[in-house]
Parts: C-alpha cells; structure tokens; sequence
C-alpha cells in the first residue's frame, strides 16, 4: 500500500530563471538529461502552458528570458529527489552567469 503512495506523491516547487541568456538550448538539455535519470514525471509550467521536462524542444518553446518564473510539478517514486535536483540546476544558474 505505500508503493501507491509514494508513486502518486506530487511535488511542486516554483523555479526562477536567473541566468543571463535564460532557457537557451544548453540549459534546456541539462534539464531534460537530468529529468530522464529520476523515476518520476517532471513537468514545467509557465503561464498555464505545460511541457515535459524530458522533451528539450518543448522546454525550449516556453521561451524564458532571464526573470522568468517557472512551476516544476514532479510525481512518482523519486518525485521527491528530482524536484530538489532541478531546483539547485536552476539556483546554480546552470553553471551560467
């Protein structure tokens, strides 16, 4: 009964872009490489449109200019861990200025 549980755990956390050029391709790859190592369903919101943080193109199309914020909602098994993992990519500016 708690495999349910945990597999139906949703995570949400607000994400801000703070590096200088934004979501360009280089970070938008980072995410998605870091969303495909978790068992856990990455989701990236901005302004009610929502894309699949494993798809680098459709990060991409969200178009997120330096200030940009961002909802993660993350379920599954590792929900927990993949939340926490995108949000210090994003607090570390993805290696960026």
């Amino acid at each position: 009964m708690s495999g349910k549980k945990a597999e139906t755990m949703v995570v949400e956390r607000e994400l801000w872009v703070e590096n200088r050029l934004g979501l360009h391709a280089r970070p938008a790859m980072k995410i998605s490489n870091l969303a495909l190592q978790f068992d856990a369903v990455l989701v990236l919101e901005k302004d009610g449109v929502q894309v699949n943080a494993r798809d680098l193109l459709a990060i991409l199309t969200l178009d997120c200019p330096q200030g940009t914020r961002l909802v993660l909602k993350a379920s599954g098994p590792e929900a927990g861990e993949a939340a926490l993992s995108v949000s210090r990519l994003f607090a570390q500016k993805f290696g960026e200025s």
